[in-house]
């Protein structure tokens, strides 16, 4: 009698490979914070004029790959650059919350 092999072969854990993407060029956004301005006061603006972010110091930067939230991490000086070490990746249907509206005092 023959014995029937099982020729099935099981599906690869994690990710699809990316086979032929590898140099496929994406935008990756460093975002810091977000505001909202009138359009006199966007129209104002000039050297040396200071706009607010909705973000404290301390809070994580986002991370975008063409314009998508990706991550969230932590701004770092990389010699004379900026880089952001990721501390959180965000599940694929996540959203960043919409900029709170800064007042002038």
């Amino acid at each position: 009698m023959s014995e029937k092999r099982n020729t099935r072969k099981e599906a690869p854990v994690g990710p699809a490979p990316l086979v032929g993407l590898g140099e496929v060029e994406v935008r990756i956004t460093l975002e810091l914070g977000r505001t909202e301005l009138t359009l006199e006061e966007a129209t104002s603006l000039a050297e040396r004029s200071t706009v607010v972010g909705d973000k404290m110091a301390d809070e994580p930067v986002d991370l975008r790959i063409n314009g998508k939230l990706f991550g969230r991490g932590k701004l770092l000086l990389v010699g004379d650059h900026y880089g952001v070490q990721l501390t959180e990746l965000i599940d694929q249907g996540g959203e960043a919350p919409p900029p709170k509206r800064l007042r002038k005092k």
